[in-house]
């Protein structure tokens, strides 16, 4: 009977009034594109809601949840959720190309190879040219890799000295005799241009080997059978429906075209060893499926008005391609032919192209894990959900997750090697540094350049201000007490240039700004255990202590906040005043690198000091930073997180970058000055 009940429950959800409603759950950045989609004619009766979620991630939540039915997902996101805990997730469509609408796969990876080359079998690959379309990509490294870890004769990547990247790469210069991979191969430089030298003949048959990147001619999925043709390459990596266009060859809806080469020098290496003519049916080594809708399984008893409304959709966009094209049905330039499938699970959905095998590789037992501790439990489930999101991206090593009490008790856990990351924000990374015998590896970085943080002045335009003591007597706004752009910079500034006294700098600091301010957490016990008269500090505040509204309402005459926060502020009302440039002056937000106070410590992950390679720790986050950079819609990782902020990252992060040491020489000189600033 309860199961029953349940089921008419769910009936309930979808029909209103005889006519079926579907949540589809969307990025929050495209809630609009999804309300204008609504108002698109069909034929089909029936009516889509529109379910705003962080990122795509917590819409895979959301469907599993019942707070929404359906979700648009690539093959990597059908992974991320298969590994939610009680999921019960359908596919119900693919979304497929009108060249292929009857393709069971979007692609599928080939080895194409010259007829004359003498191998029958995969073993003997080894010490031959290889093409391939790029770095980190599917069809040509992903899924070769995959296939050829299984063979004896490839390298072991087992080894912990180095980064699991830079065993793959490793492994592949041992094997083949010369190569083309181009693209990054490391987020971070530095790194990028160190393995490229070392590994150099992975770049040898490249257009361009020195610099062994996009654009190439001898790289992506054409350029990978030219290297084969015109370059010197016996075996390329690419897919099906480039080798068929590059030999001339109709495919799909495509008929004959003009052939770059001639078919008939060029076969296909089969698994098993034996070579088919490019002619014929190609022999694939695993595919890669289509994306398409996911639902919960309660939605397949009202299926088909769905499916009919979602192709009438897609559609009706085809022509224009608005926004909600893209952004909210995952539809693109190529891929817009939706077509019905028999309902099936994500994990069997992938297993079919035999995918799941080239998303979990590894690189032999044990695996490396890069271990990142945290302090709350809404951090461990951010933890966690970035790991399994990372991971489907084939990014390694493995982010594991430790929960320890506290800030302190994490950095300890890197001491003692239980942990292999904790962060530590503002000026404490180099006393951090010093105590715990550990050192910075990465850190955040801030707005649309992705450069530092800095801690700013704004004063209104119009005003007379050039210099701090022009505001002497005036009223101020700031960021929370104990931040750096709020606090600590202002009373540096103050102190360094002998404007106020260091004893009893708090008090010294309300007297230099007599007029009164805003300086939000002041008067909490843990910030004045003392009881000390704060009233001046806190006499310009107001039921909204956010320091772009004090400003705005008059209650000050200048605020001290970061340059990430200056986005709050109405950059035609006001400017930044140059504390930084011995003549003083002002200048506008958009040259807050060269107009500030001083550059702000940012959030930074501290690492032991033996740890055997830094490349090998930073290489996940920053990976994930730098796949994330403009698809904030898969899984926006600096923002809110179940309704809290600043989780793991700051929200107003905009990216990671690897830390050199030097950049906390002038943080330490700071904490030197205002160390033991007594409260009044």
């Amino acid at each position: 009977m309860a199961i029953k009940y349940v089921f008419l429950l769910a009936l309930a959800c979808v029909c209103v009034h005889g006519k079926s409603i579907y949540k589809i759950c969307v990025p929050a950045q495209y809630l609009q594109a999804c309300q204008e989609m609504l108002e698109v004619p069909t034929k089909s009766k029936a009516q889509l809601k529109c379910i705003a979620a962080r990122d795509r991630v917590e819409c895979l939540n959301y469907v599993q949840q019942r707070q929404a039915d359906i979700v648009p997902v690539d093959p990597e996101d059908m992974y991320v959720a298969s590994k939610i805990p009680n999921e019960d997730f359908v596919v119900i469509q693919e979304y497929r190309t009108k060249d292929e609408p009857d393709a069971p796969f979007r692609y599928e990876a080939v080895i194409v190879v010259h007829n004359d080359l003498p191998v029958n079998n995969l073993d003997q690959l080894k010490g031959l040219k290889s093409c391939h379309t790029g770095v980190n990509r599917n069809v040509g490294y992903k899924i070769p890799l995959t296939m050829l870890m299984k063979r004896a004769v490839f390298p072991k990547m087992n080894d912990h000295s180095i980064s699991p990247k830079e065993n793959e790469l490793k492994a592949l210069s041992s094997f083949f005799s010369q190569s083309c991979i181009v693209g990054k191969w490391s987020p971070d430089p530095k790194t990028n241009s160190a393995w490229k030298s070392q590994y150099r003949q992975l770049c040898s048959l490249c257009e361009h080997p020195d610099k062994c990147d996009y654009p190439d001619n001898y790289s992506g999925y054409e350029g990978a059978l030219r290297c084969l043709a015109l370059n010197g390459g016996q075996v390329a990596f690419t897919k099906v429906i480039y080798v068929r266009k590059f030999f001339g060859l109709p495919v799909g809806t495509i008929p004959a075209g003009t052939a770059e080469q001639s078919p008939d020098g060029y076969s296909y290496l089969c698994v098993d060893g034996t070579k088919v003519p490019v002619r014929e049916k190609a022999c694939s080594w695993a595919a890669r499926p289509w994306q398409g809708i996911l639902a919960h399984n309660d939605v397949l008893a009202q299926l088909t008005p769905l499916r009919e409304k979602i192709k009438q959709l897609a559609e009706a966009g085809t022509s224009s391609k608005p926004k909600w094209f893209t952004g909210v049905l995952g539809l693109s330039e190529k891929i817009y032919h939706v077509a019905d499938n028999i309902p099936i699970r994500p994990m069997d959905y992938l297993n079919k192209a035999n995918y799941t095998e080239v998303i979990e590789r590894g690189h032999g037992p044990p695996e490396t894990v890069v271990r990142l501790c945290v302090t709350s439990n809404v951090a461990l489930a951010k933890c966690r959900a970035m790991s399994v999101f990372a991971f489907s991206r084939d990014i390694r090593p493995r982010l594991d997750c430790v929960q320890e009490a506290s800030d302190t008790d994490c950095l300890k856990s890197v001491q003692d090697n239980g942990s292999d990351l904790a962060s530590v924000d503002d000026m404490n990374v180099a006393a951090a540094a010093k105590i715990y015998n550990l050192h910075p590896v990465f850190h955040e970085v801030y707005g649309d350049d992705k450069t530092n943080n800095y801690a700013v002045a704004v004063v209104k335009k119009g005003t007379s201000y050039t210099k701090m003591e022009d505001l002497r007597g005036k009223r101020s706004c700031h960021n929370s007490y104990g931040t750096f752009s709020g606090l600590v910079a202002p009373l540096y500034y103050l102190i360094n240039k002998n404007l106020i006294g260091h004893d009893q700098c708090i008090k010294n600091f309300g007297d230099f700004f007599s007029g009164g301010s805003c300086l939000p957490g002041v008067d909490k016990l843990e910030n004045n255990p003392k009881g000390d008269d704060v009233s001046k500090l806190k006499k310009q505040c107001s039921d909204d202590s956010n320091p772009s509204k004090c400003l705005q309402e008059d209650r000050g005459d200048i605020a001290f906040v970061a340059s990430a926060d200056l986005s709050s502020f109405d950059s035609s009302k006001y400017e930044l005043l140059c504390l930084n440039r011995d003549a003083g002056g002002r200048d506008s937000f958009a040259n807050n690198a060269t107009c500030n106070i001083v550059k702000s410590p940012s959030r930074t992950w501290l690492a032991a000091k033996d740890f055997l390679s830094d490349v090998s720790i930073a290489h996940t986050p920053l990976s994930l930073a730098q796949l994330l950079d403009t698809r904030t819609d898969l899984f926006n990782i600096y923002g809110e997180f179940l309704k809290n902020n600043n989780v793991i990252f700051n929200n107003a992060a905009k990216g990671l970058a690897t830390t050199e040491k030097l950049d906390f020489e002038k943080f330490k000189q700071i904490h030197d000055v205002i160390k033991g600033c007594a409260a009044a």
